[in-house]
């Protein structure tokens, strides 16, 4: 893979917001590197990037612990609400399923590898080409595999390395030739969902190589179900879609509804989808909805959870599936019962970025 030389533009904007949130550091003694720009007027941070509470791409939980890189580093709540604590003065990229270890952006293209209790490095991931960019790390995108046996991890356009977690060893390489939206392992890690432009690539994870494409548009990150059978996005309308994950055919889609986020339900059978919030005639002003579509045996129908959830949440399930927690830039995180679409728990915010 060659070195590409990136410049500053407004979409990159969001990327320096997460960037920041995230725990990209440098480490100029260690990696020597420039990450100054080439032919550009830098753009101050302060000025470029929008004030938030916390990465709404962050949120997750294990029952027992919510866990998402807001602006103190890395906070943890308990599930039921409360005040926050701050675990590390870092942010993180992303978490393993269990919550004990965290991939963070440092150096100049290099992941690290932290221990959430004791914010100790056990591991350093390189490869990721160095180009120069300004005020950003030029690593995009990063996602543990379920079992924390693989994380992923891509550049700012298309380049995209697999590594053990164990040993730090490179497990695979591709390059996808463009920007990656995002990245989801499937629930045995053995495949790995890669959103780039307006499709998803599904690739073998031991290899990198394509086993399928879907044809899922930017916004809501694509999600697999639980059991393995389904991925599940949206389309360039912002419809969320269900695919099969072995023929990689739409089996169903819930028009209408302009999704932010979409999550699946424990046991693979619904989905929560939580709005853009957007206007218009065809669009769904609901904020946060549950859809249980006949494809998954449910009765097709969708049912409100609340419409007061903040624009553009993010969202995701209990394991228990009673729960939805959604999270904001903006609003911080809130729980929603799912039965009775009431709010379920307070929890303590972190402050606005300035």
């Amino acid at each position: 893979m060659k070195p590409r030389t990136y410049v500053l533009s407004v979409p990159i904007v969001g990327v320096l917001a997460a960037a920041l949130l995230a725990g990209c550091a440098g480490d100029p003694d260690r990696d020597g590197c420039d990450i100054s720009s080439l032919g550009t007027t830098p753009i101050s941070l302060a000025a470029a990037v929008i004030p938030s509470r916390l990465v709404a791409g962050s949120l997750t939980t294990d029952g027992q612990q919510i866990v998402a890189s807001c602006t103190d580093g890395t906070c943890r709540w308990g599930a039921a609400g409360g005040a926050y604590e701050t675990v590390s003065e870092t942010g993180y990229a992303a978490i393993t399923s269990d919550l004990t270890l965290v991939a963070r952006k440092v150096g100049c293209s290099d992941i690290a590898l932290v221990e959430v209790d004791g914010d100790e490095e056990v591991q350093r991931l390189e490869g990721l080409p160095n180009p120069k960019v300004t005020d950003a790390s030029p690593v995009g995108e990063i996602a543990f595999s379920p079992d924390g046996r693989l994380v992923a991890g891509a550049g700012l356009e298309g380049d995209l390395i697999i590594w053990s977690v164990e040993d730090g060893d490179e497990v695979a390489s591709t390059d996808l030739d463009n920007g990656i939206g995002s990245i989801s392992f499937s629930p045995d890690g053995d495949l790995v969902a890669v959103a780039s432009g307006d499709s998803v690539s599904v690739l073998d994870a031991d290899s990198g190589d394509e086993v399928g494409t879907v044809a899922a548009a930017g916004g809501a990150d694509p999600v697999w179900s639980p059991d393995g059978r389904w991925i599940a996005g949206v389309t360039t309308s912002g419809s969320p879609t269900i695919w099969d994950a072995k023929t990689f055919k739409a089996v169903e889609s819930l028009p209408g509804f302009d999704a932010a986020a979409i999550a699946f339900s424990p046991d693979s059978r619904s989905l929560a989808a939580a709005s853009n919030g957007g206007d218009g005639p065809n669009v769904d002003e609901t904020r946060l909805q549950l859809w249980a579509p006949r494809a998954l045996g449910g009765a097709g129908g969708t049912r409100d959870v609340t419409r007061t959830a903040p624009t553009g949440s993010n969202v995701i399930f209990s394991p228990d599936g009673t729960t939805l927690y959604t999270a904001s830039t903006e609003a911080g995180v809130a729980a929603w019962d799912v039965a009775t679409g009431k709010a379920a728990g307070q929890f303590d915010q972190p402050p606005m970025s300035q």
